[in-house]
């Protein structure tokens, strides 16, 4: 596997919804230099203290035959659910996959204009990759997205701030000619509590537009110092 910046996908306008969002791939290494009398020496990091990783929430019903994970808690760890879940689901290189997921996340008025982007977004992942920009994928191509890290704010009433860190590996197809790339990104996305989007008494954590640019985190990998610095809360694994 390469470690490769896929970079953003091009021709992708920025916008606020989950689908169409410009990620964010940057890894900062520091290295620390002192100088002391004229003699150099390596100076001692200070340890950093390892955060606690945390389980994300677990939803209360699967949507479609895909299963998409839907009606999370209403907490703020359950609206940080949610927006993992919402981009593990949005970014393939399936144009109906994504179409799907990205209306399933939104609000009942940005379901067209979410579709619309996913589509977008799905034909910027496949140029990104050398791939057809439409139609059938070569064998094995595959986009998959899993989220790494997690941190959130509460912005309002039933609006948390949530970024999302993610580790995406894109196989360009099968046999000798496939390759396959990975690299992190993080973008932060401003999820609301819908009373009623899943049905009569039955609220949900939805991506909505924000209407102020939204601050993302540094991207980092878990285990390093600048993942700790960043606020990123790790996951526990299975």
């Amino acid at each position: 596997m390469l470690n490769w910046d896929l970079g953003p996908p091009r021709r992708v306008r920025t916008a606020t919804v989950i689908v169409i969002a410009v990620a964010v791939a940057v890894v900062a290494i520091v290295v620390t230099v002192g100088m002391s009398r004229g003699v150099e020496a390596t100076s001692t990091p200070t340890p950093t203290p390892t955060p606690t990783a945390i389980a994300l929430a677990q939803p209360l019903a699967y949507e479609g035959e895909a299963g998409y994970p839907i009606s999370f808690p209403h907490t703020e760890l359950g609206a940080a659910s949610a927006a993992a879940a919402a981009l593990e689901a949005a970014w393939t290189l399936d144009d109906t996959q994504a179409e799907q997921a990205a209306a399933l996340y939104a609000p009942p008025e940005q379901r067209k204009a979410a579709s619309d982007g996913a589509r977008a977004a799905v034909s910027g992942w496949r140029e990104t990759l050398g791939l057809p920009k439409e139609g059938k994928l070569p064998e094995g191509a595959s986009l998959r997205t899993q989220t790494i890290g997690v941190q959130w704010r509460a912005r309002a009433q039933d609006q948390i701030q949530v970024s999302v860190l993610v580790q995406v590996t894109a196989t360009t197809g099968a046999g000798a000619d496939g390759k396959t790339y990975s690299s992190p990104y993080a973008m932060t996305l401003l999820m609301a509590w819908y009373p009623g989007v899943r049905g009569d008494n039955q609220g949900d954590w939805v991506n909505i537009p924000d209407p102020t640019p939204p601050t993302v985190p540094q991207t980092a990998l878990p285990g390093t110092p600048e993942f700790t610095a960043a606020g990123w809360k790790p996951l526990k694994t299975p």
